[in-house]
């Protein structure tokens, strides 16, 4: 089982740093507000989570023999534990469902939607709660400047979108880390069908997707993030997930190879007129870019090396309507199947105009 982290080495490099525009990356929008924070809850949840680990609380995967010949691997039942669960087994059922339609939009537009994805049988709104319980529990912080950044070709863009969204990690299992085994079982405790979702997506999606679309993803690790938008103009401006990878000095240039973003969206009184839309970027719309409201039980998937993804100013006034959901990138196996394109991104970004895009390769 692979469970090397998949981070962005904090010794890396330092890069050109473009002064932003304080407009929103938005359609026709105007920019949020900049007053102080009247309602202060938001959670994004950030970790490279592997699947490997408890499924429910003191059960480890048995070694039981498999449907061929000889016993199964470790990954192998790993797998199928994740898939049996209930929400696992539901996964399973409806990628598999809708696997050519899906196919077809991320060919044909660069990106695909599923509404009414897991059904009418209160998934969506089970993880919002364990969401807002872990938020209850005061599991979250705010998002270090460090972070808060877009990176194309050799430019580096400060974000300015930290105000009214916070985030708290969640790591996969270390067997040799007591505290570490601890905090992600505590987790699981309060939100075990958001963490099943996340493990069951990685197994049902990044697999399946990958073989079809010619670009084998891993199936025992993701990079996750669980979020909630509260108002207040709350947002995340442009970023593009795959950085094509970081040099360092330590093991000279490290590849990124994220390859596919999900998004899922848990939000049941969601209304047009509280913004926070999903925008996406460099897809293939007449005018290369889309808005999507974050609906309840909607999937949306897009290529993380090719795409630039933003959220428009939320405007919600109760903490019935912040925005929660769940956003995750999957990792190709080989490498040469990323299509990062510096210059091709670049375009979306008004501060980079006029700037020399170096071709990467």
């Amino acid at each position: 089982m692979d469970l090397s982290a998949f981070v962005v080495p904090s010794h890396a490099w330092r890069l050109p740093v473009v002064e932003p525009q304080r407009t929103t990356p938005s359609l026709g929008s105007s920019s949020p507000s900049r007053g102080k924070t009247a309602l202060s809850a938001a959670v994004v949840i950030s970790a490279f989570l592997s699947v490997k680990g408890r499924s429910r609380r003191g059960l480890r995967p048995s070694r039981t023999a498999s449907k061929g010949f000889g016993p199964q691997s470790e990954m192998a039942q790993e797998k199928e534990v994740i898939l049996s669960k209930q929400i696992g087994s539901r996964l399973s059922y409806v990628m598999l469902d809708n696997m050519d339609g899906i196919l077809a939009q991320l060919q044909q537009y660069g990106f695909a939607q599923v509404d009414g994805f897991l059904g009418d049988n209160g998934y969506a709104q089970e993880m919002r709660s364990e969401m807002k319980s872990m938020f209850d529990r005061g599991w979250f912080e705010s998002e270090p400047e460090d972070d808060a950044f877009s990176r194309i070709g050799p430019y580096k863009i400060q974000n300015q979108d930290l105000e009214h969204r916070f985030r708290a990690r969640i790591k996969g299992t270390d067997g040799m880390d007591n505290l570490s085994n601890n905090l992600v079982q505590n987790q699981y405790d309060i939100a075990p069908t958001t963490i099943e979702f996340v493990r069951g997506l990685t197994v049902s999606a990044a697999g399946p997707i990958g073989k079809k679309a010619g670009c084998e993803m891993k199936e025992n690790m993701s990079m996750s993030e669980i979020f909630v938008l509260c108002g207040e103009g709350a947002r995340y401006d442009r970023r593009c997930n795959n950085v094509h990878g970081w040099n360092t000095q330590a093991t000279g240039f490290v590849p990124d190879s994220r390859k596919l973003t999900a998004f899922y969206f848990t939000n049941p009184n969601y209304k047009q007129e509280t913004g926070g839309l999903l925008q996406l970027e460099g897809v293939v719309t007449p005018t290369g870019a889309v808005q999507i409201a974050p609906m309840a039980d909607r999937l949306v998937l897009f290529w993380a090396d090719k795409t630039v993804w933003s959220m428009t100013p939320s405007r919600a006034k109760l903490i019935s309507d912040f925005q929660f959901g769940i956003t995750m990138s999957f990792m190709v196996k080989d490498q040469k199947d990323v299509k990062y394109d510096a210059k091709s991104l670049a375009q979306w970004w008004p501060e980079l105009r006029g700037q020399t895009i170096p071709d990467e390769s």
